[in-house]
């Protein structure tokens, strides 16, 4: 990891229907105004659902393009579909900004090796989750029982996380995105 990264890059996992999005909107809401906090925008091979996400929607063959010219700061394929997290990153890392990113658990391991890193891993109850999934409406009884099953990988307890269980109230879950995201920046500040 490079010593000119002055700022921190808080990555948002959990398992499918915890409620990253939602929480994640919320707090992008509540920091708005900080010039020193940023929520990357992903890019995906998947047309954004505008009240649920925020992200750039690219093809097939531009995701295969950026990964093969190496123009990505991290990249996998997950649900059939391409992530990519823009290269731009890292000018706002050296920048001193605080970072906020939904993004997958096996890019963790990628991601410390490169960058000031921070995992906000956050959950839910299995009924919720799939309460919260079916309400989405984006995919069949069959896709949402096939999330809810897949396997989830632990994380690295050598990483510097915190876990947030978000089956409160959304104002509840956005308080305590809220205070996680806090703590990150001040732990990253004191080092």
């Amino acid at each position: 990891m490079s010593d000119a990264y002055k700022g921190i890059l808080i990555f948002v996992v959990g398992p499918s229907g915890a409620g990253k999005d939602s929480l994640m909107a919320g707090a992008a809401t509540a920091l708005s105004q900080d010039p020193k906090i940023s929520f990357v925008r992903r890019l995906i091979t998947r047309e954004a659902m505008a009240e649920l996400e925020d992200h750039g929607t690219i093809s097939e063959a531009q995701y295969e393009e950026m990964v093969q010219q190496g123009n990505f700061a991290l990249h996998w394929r997950a649900h059939g579909l391409g992530y990519i997290i823009p290269k731009t990153i890292e000018d706002d890392l050296r920048a001193g900004k605080t970072l906020i990113c939904n993004t997958s658990r096996n890019q963790l391991p990628i991601a410390h090796q490169k960058y000031p890193i921070h995992v906000i891993n956050i959950t839910a109850p299995l009924a919720l989750r799939a309460e919260r999934l079916a309400g989405r409406g984006r995919e069949t009884k069959e896709e949402i029982t096939q999330r809810l099953n897949r396997k989830v990988d632990d994380i690295d307890p050598d990483l510097p996380q915190t876990q947030i269980i978000n089956d409160q109230s959304l104002e509840i879950g956005i308080a305590r995105l809220l205070d996680a995201i806090n703590e990150a920046r001040t732990q990253k500040t004191a080092m």
